[in-house]
């Protein structure tokens, strides 16, 4: 497996933030059920970040939207996540405070990640090149591939 892709930067870097301005206008509906947007404060700058995840699967027995730390574990989001929860998470149009987080098991990430390479196949094969990782095709690839890429859970207070 290839190590993480660099930080974007630049036109890029302002380009992966777009979307986050149309979360903010209101108009986070345009992308449908396929992607959300998380608030959270920074461990140690105690700023506020806004990052749009791509939804890589949800299970609706626990209303749970999924994403992936696409960047693994050091990506600055998930260990602001780690360190102080989420302020907010976006689903369309509508913002929900104080969200629970979940960290998901390697296991766990695994089968969601199956469940989504068979529903978006070319799009799946694209991430994982995006992403700089790959697997041998088999569970226990995929399994040791979602350590590297974990996976949240994100749950609307009621």
């Amino acid at each position: 497996m290839s190590e993480y892709r660099a930080k974007p930067t630049g036109l890029k870097k302002w380009f992966m933030h777009a979307p986050a301005y149309l979360y903010r206008a209101g108009l986070g509906f345009v992308f449908g059920k396929r992607f959300l947007m998380v608030e959270h404060t920074g461990r140690t700058s105690g700023k506020r970040y806004e990052t749009v995840l791509e939804v890589a699967g949800r299970n609706e027995d626990r209303n749970e939207w999924i994403s992936t730390a696409g960047r693994g574990p050091t990506s600055d989001w998930y260990r602001n996540l780690e360190e102080n929860g989420a302020d907010a998470v976006w689903i369309g149009r509508t913002r929900y405070p104080e969200p629970s987080v979940r960290f998901l098991e390697p296991e766990e990430s695994a089968a969601v990640f199956a469940r989504y390479e068979a529903s978006y196949p070319r799009t799946a094969e694209k991430l994982l090149s995006v992403m700089g990782v790959s697997y041998d095709g088999t569970n226990e690839g995929r399994v040791a591939m979602m350590r590297l890429i974990p996976m949240v859970a994100f749950r609307p207070a009621a």
